[in-house]
């Protein structure tokens, strides 16, 4: 990638593309970018309004306050980029996890244990533990 005239021109692999114009939509050739964004790009652009929401909103945000109709394309492409970071931040998180719990010391730790402990600590679940405790005939509240 290199600046040409105040603009970033692409320079490698097509994912290098969209990464670019992701965060910096402004700073783009609109030629340079994938046929099915060019025109809401251009659109975009020339819009005052837009550039300075650009500049005040978070990147989601500003995605999000976009005109469904006008810019749809735009749209679907930055929710496709969002879900790719959040995706490969669960990866790492579950890979992290695994590598905390099955190691040299617990090798007893079956497969199915280990799932077990994956989805407990990936999710944002609350349990009711409460709930749970009084449900059970074995519960006493003074143990």
């Amino acid at each position: 990638m290199k600046l040409t005239s105040g603009r970033l021109a692409w320079g490698g692999p097509p994912i290098e593309k969209e990464i670019t114009l992701f965060p910096s939509p402004f700073s783009v050739d609109p030629d340079d970018a994938p046929d099915h964004l060019q025109l809401e790009l251009i659109e975009l652009q020339c819009g005052a309004e837009c550039r300075s929401r650009h500049q005040q909103l978070p990147l989601v945000n500003f995605y999000r306050q976009l005109d469904k109709g006008r810019f749809q394309e735009i749209r679907t492409f930055a929710k496709k980029m969002l879900s790719l970071f959040g995706s490969t931040y669960l990866c790492e998180k579950t890979f992290s996890v695994m590598n905390i719990n099955k190691n040299r010391l617990r090798t007893r730790l079956s497969d199915s244990h280990l799932r077990d402990i994956l989805r407990i600590k990936t999710t944002v679940f609350e349990p009711d533990l409460a709930y749970l405790l009084q449900s059970r005939s074995q519960y006493h509240p003074s143990h």
